[in-house]
């Protein structure tokens, strides 16, 4: 009997672990705060409440950057119901990143690392920074308020991040603590400075804000100092993590929207010497691609669901240039192949593989890429096959395919040993370079060197070899 409720005990025990195990989804947020950091940010809140985790945790390790990309961020997390946020800072969380830390619902702070400094600054015409005046400093006030109100900050050293006009005291009695701007205490009567004692000034006037870990605990920010990463989760009993990792699109999003400055002196330097030359050239084409570069870099973070279409119109188009620009040249149309053959790869489903392929259910990529490539042999030789040996076995009126016997076919142009070497007449099409040409009133196929030649221009026979007669470019018009 003692032995049975031992044994029910211990089971009971473990569901208790069981349930207090936390699942947590991280979320990083390092480099300057920009729209490409927003754009991320809302695309990795996404995926992590679709993992339905207890803790939605975000790496902050930034200097700041932009304040409007910084409030969509703080909105963002703002919105986050059914997961609590907690904001670890890994190094530093300055300026705008003090805005994003303080918008989740907790804070922690590994040793070492600094929080705060957020006043708004534009830099002056001598490049030096100047702190913006109370038309901006007031809203992010009022936001740096909000937020302390609905998670728990002290709200008027949270001001006190913002505003270098903000000076504050600490006061002391027995066990009450309490934070009180000097301009304020000031007007206090002397019985309620002496009920209070001298006070501890936490922030001078003509500073802002700026703590380390300890200073963070200490003023009631953060709720620990973990000496590492492993030792914060542990802490909050996480068994289970998920990595939102940035993509690779969202990655050259934010770097081309850091050098779009570089990218648009540069186009529009381009685009000036193309206007001071002639004609259209490179210049041209640089400037319009590096300012397209910076105008469709907005969208570059979207790259990655549309990749393989991307690969597919862009082997598309190789193989339009080798069959009506550069034909024989073979070089476009490997060209072409190789990237409808990426999108093939891109656009196949790992799952899908059957279990009877060699690797077909491990992450090995050989036995899939051989499967891939098996495929596509098969889609492109069976319909060859087909059309050659099957169906013309079908009865007349059932093939789509004409039975009419080659052997009486006739072609349009002659014989090639008819023209000789030096021979001129007419292009009959635009030589690019394969096309037709009329000597002596019959029409030849003819190729030129690389050279195009327009219908209705002379042309001379230089060559003739392998069934082939090439032509070049004459200035005699005196043929008929």
């Amino acid at each position: 009997m003692k032995k049975s409720i031992l044994l029910i005990f211990l089971l009971l025990l473990s569901f208790a672990g069981i349930a207090s195990a936390k699942t947590a989804a991280w979320i990083s947020l390092e480099g300057d705060v920009d729209p490409g950091m927003y754009e991320y940010t809302a695309r990795a809140i996404g995926d992590a409440v679709q993992k339905n985790p207890d803790y939605i945790i975000f790496d902050i390790n930034t200097f700041g950057g932009r304040l409007d990309a910084a409030f969509d961020i703080v909105d963002t997390i703002m919105g986050i119901k059914n997961a609590k946020t907690i904001a670890f800072v890994s190094k530093k969380a300055i300026s705008a990143g003090a805005l994003i830390a303080l918008s989740s619902k907790e804070l922690y702070m590994l040793p070492g690392t600094t929080i705060g400094d957020c006043a708004p600054i534009v830099q002056n015409s001598d490049g030096t920074p100047q702190i913006v005046g109370e038309k901006i400093q007031s809203p992010l006030r009022a936001k740096f308020r909000n937020l302390a109100q609905k998670n728990n900050y002290p709200e008027l050293l949270s001001m006190a991040m913002v505003s270098p006009d903000l000076s504050v005291l600490e006061l002391k009695h027995k066990d009450s603590t309490l934070a009180v701007e000097a301009a304020k205490y000031e007007k206090w009567n002397a019985k309620e400075k002496a009920f209070w004692g001298t006070p501890k000034v936490l922030v001078e006037a003509g500073e802002l804000l700026t703590m380390t870990d300890e200073e963070a605990v200490a003023l009631h920010f953060s709720k620990g100092t973990p000496e590492s990463r492993d030792a914060f989760e542990k802490s909050l009993e996480i068994e289970a993590t998920h990595e939102i990792e940035i993509t690779w699109s969202e990655k050259l999003a934010r770097f081309i929207a850091n050098i779009s400055g570089i990218l648009l002196i540069l186009g529009f330097g381009a685009l000036y010497l193309e206007f001071k030359t002639p004609g259209f050239g490179i210049f041209g084409v640089v400037g319009i691609l590096l300012i397209a570069t910076v105008f469709l870099g907005q969208y570059a973070n979207h790259l990655d669901d549309f990749l393989p279409a991307i690969f597919l119109v862009l082997g598309i188009g190789l193989f339009v240039l080798e069959i009506l620009v550069f034909p024989g040249t073979f070089f476009f149309g490997i060209g072409g192949i190789f990237c409808m053959g990426i999108a093939l790869v891109l656009t196949f489903d790992i799952t899908s593989i059957p279990a009877f392929i060699p690797g077909g259910n491990s992450s090995a990529i050989l036995p899939i890429l051989f499967y891939i490539i098996g495929c596509a042999l098969l889609a492109t030789i069976f319909p060859i096959v087909a059309s050659k040996y099957l169906i013309p076995l079908l009865p007349e009126g059932w093939t789509p395919m004409l039975k009419a016997d080659l052997e009486t076919a006739k072609s349009p142009t002659e014989n090639v040993a008819l023209v000789q070497v030096g021979e001129k007449g007419k292009a009959e099409t635009l030589l690019r370079p394969v096309g037709h040409a009329r000597f002596n009133g019959k029409s030849f196929d003819v190729q030129t060197k690389g050279e195009m030649i327009n219908a209705g221009e002379t042309v001379c026979v230089i060559e003739i070899s392998d069934g082939r007669i090439w032509v070049e470019k004459s200035e005699d018009f005196s043929v008929s």
